[in-house]
């Protein structure tokens, strides 16, 4: 069994990602897609009591919360055909790894019941790093975010989601949809000098992106 060589320390942040199995499509549909995103509110939590889960299960269309506390503020996400990225900061002790372990294996039933097959779903243990250095949360937030541009990927044919919107839009109308921490957003955007700064810098900081073969990505031909 593999030891992961990361340690996750309360208040820090962690970029965190996986693929599927094989480079495997994950998200087939936009049932699937939206599924997932609930699973990052509603297994977000310290209270895992069997009431809580039994009682969305006979309420599945239903955001039904935990009393806990949150395990993980969520930053930003972008999900992606074969794999997905998410900016972490960790709240209560094994957070991330709790989170994760959850997330994993209710989407992996969830894909697999849809699907019609069984196994694995991704591709062993997610990733993690650790951020640190300066601007390193605007940066990372920009490459969460822009996550389709570094991949050329064209979100008008392809299924791709993230909480870009949720950062460029006016102050107040941010994350609608209660899944990143309002709070965690503000603190990115600021960190640049404000909304128009931050519009600015990300489109700087996805001129460095670059495709799978080291070609920088010209950036312009991409709408966001």
């Amino acid at each position: 069994m593999s030891i992961r060589k990361i340690d996750f320390t309360n208040d820090e942040y962690y970029h965190v990602f996986n693929r599927g199995v094989d480079k495997r499509v994950i998200f087939n549909t936009q049932e699937q897609q939206a599924y997932f995103l609930s699973r990052l509110q509603l297994l977000n939590t310290t209270d895992s009591r069997k009431y809580i889960t039994n009682k969305r299960s006979r309420h599945k269309n239903k955001i039904i919360l935990g009393e806990g506390e949150q395990l993980v503020s969520i930053v930003a996400y972008c999900l992606l055909p074969n794999h997905f990225h998410l900016l972490l900061k960790q709240n209560v002790d094994h957070g991330i790894s709790q989170f994760m372990q959850r997330l994993g294996t209710a989407y992996t039933m969830f894909f697999n019941q849809q699907e019609k097959r069984s196994g694995a779903l991704f591709q062993g243990k997610f990733k993690a790093t650790h951020l640190s250095g300066d601007f390193a949360l605007p940066i990372l937030s920009a490459y969460v975010n822009l996550n389709y541009v570094h991949h050329q990927i064209d979100i008008n044919k392809n299924l791709v989601i993230s909480s870009l919107s949720d950062f460029i839009s006016d102050v107040g109308k941010a994350c609608t949809n209660e899944i990143c921490d309002q709070t965690e957003i503000t603190k990115v955007v600021n960190e640049t000098g404000g909304l128009s700064e931050y519009k600015d810098f990300i489109k700087n900081a996805s001129k460095t992106f670059t495709d799978n073969k080291g070609n920088v990505i010209n950036v312009n031909d991409f709408e966001f």
